[in-house]
């Protein structure tokens, strides 16, 4: 990572109109680019899967989290540059559900005998019980990697 990426990165932690959901997932796309060919596939999910799940997540508080990454776009350029793609995709697709739908697929075909329903609807109520959408992405993983296994 960049030395300029990671001097914003410290200070987009510091940042408390960034939340913690669009923090982990500017880290993700930071550092990501770090990764030599395939040496990360032991250790996390696959690109597609992780990617999926923050759309998923960022469309449980679409407006928010938009506004966040607009703030880190204006904020933190060097950062941006490796989160855009997705900032594009949540700005584009104004019928959300067709993205939640396809994220949902991607997820449900990683995830052995679960249905696009039950990814829906497990990302749905974690989103409504966890005390933000970072804690509610890590149980989501839990209960994905006992899906998966």
């Amino acid at each position: 990572m960049s030395e300029k990426k990671f001097e914003e990165l410290q200070k987009l932690y510091d940042n408390p109109k960034v939340g913690s959901l669009v923090q982990e997932i500017c880290e993700y796309y930071a550092t990501q680019d770090d990764y030599e060919s395939n040496s990360y596939q032991d250790e996390i999910e696959p690109p597609e899967i992780v990617e999926s799940v923050y759309l998923l997540f960022c469309l449980q508080s679409r407006e928010q989290i938009l506004d966040e990454m607009t703030l880190v776009q204006k904020k933190y350029p060097e950062l941006y540059r490796s989160l855009c793609g997705m900032h594009n995709t949540l700005l584009i697709n104004m019928d959300y559900r067709s993205l939640e739908e396809k994220c949902g697929k991607k997820i449900a075909e990683y995830a052995k005998d679960t249905s696009v329903d039950e990814v829906l609807s497990r990302a749905d109520s974690l989103a409504r019980s966890s005390e933000n959408l970072s804690v509610a992405v890590d149980k989501f993983y839990s209960w994905l990697h006992n899906r998966a296994s």
